[in-house]
């Protein structure tokens, strides 16, 4: 029997490329997204060209009823999942106090609570079959100092990144390992809109989505806790943590 992996955000992007190399290496796919022809699509491609089944889900993780919905889904449809990503994500560009609370919590939640939500609901059966690999999307951004744009996006991958680290540490004993997946600057969707934005930053910044995504593949199957994603980027992340926050901030804000 093959295993199953379940992938949020799995409409393009990060989530696509995840769906795509789990179907190569044999895994059943349970996609969810809020686009479903998208969806539709990359299910037949995948179903078509590697054999396997997969499941699509379209549904919006702003309201966490979602979270309950895909779990529920798969217990009717007695579906185990073996590996769980939690993907789904977009950014924010105004200020704090320019983004409606409502909006807020919207993007909290899409981001980072159900990403807590659907590892409670699924770890008790990866538990019960001594297995389970969860991967969680943070970010290089949740080790800056802060951001003065975009909201809540740093304090809500900083979260996650916290939350993943707990949950490898509680249960690496039962075989289960929790993986935070920290990119810089990617080619996805994410920055399709931000042309001004993407041409302010070097080349040499960007990774491509499929590289980020076998590198969190290999990181994950064998355990490990976190990978910062590039050379360039590890040294960037080692540089902000022996450099004074004051200086840090200065840079940041500039």
């Amino acid at each position: 029997m093959n295993k199953t992996v379940l992938i949020t955000g799995a409409s393009s992007g990060l989530g696509k490329d995840f769906a795509t190399l789990f179907a190569e290496k044999g895994y059943d796919l349970v996609l969810t997204a809020r686009r479903e022809k998208n969806l539709e699509a990359i299910k037949s491609n995948l179903t078509n060209k590697f054999g396997i089944k997969a499941f699509i889900i379209s549904c919006d993780l702003s309201d966490l009823k979602s979270t309950e919905e895909i779990y529920n889904f798969c217990e009717e449809n007695k579906i185990q999942i073996n590996v769980l990503i939690n993907n789904a994500g977009y950014g924010l560009t105004d200020s704090f106090e320019e983004v409606s609370l409502k909006d807020h919590i919207d993007f909290i939640n899409v981001l980072s609570t159900s990403a807590i939500a659907l590892t409670r609901l699924f770890l008790p059966g990866m538990i019960k079959r001594k297995f389970g690999r969860i991967i969680n999307i943070s970010s290089v951004a949740a080790f800056a100092p802060y951001t003065n744009s975009g909201g809540m996006y740093i304090a809500t991958k900083l979260m996650l990144l916290k939350f993943s680290e707990m949950i490898h540490n509680d249960y690496k004993n039962k075989n289960i390992f929790s993986c935070s997946v920290c990119p810089g600057f990617t080619h996805t969707e994410f920055h399709k809109e931000m042309k001004d934005f993407k041409s302010s930053i070097p080349s040499f910044m960007w990774m491509e989505s499929r590289t980020v995504v076998e590198q969190a593949y290999e990181a994950s199957m064998s355990g490990k806790e976190i990978i910062i994603n590039g050379w360039h980027y590890k040294i960037l992340v080692f540089l902000m943590k022996i450099t004074p926050k004051w200086l840090v901030k200065l840079l940041s804000g500039r």
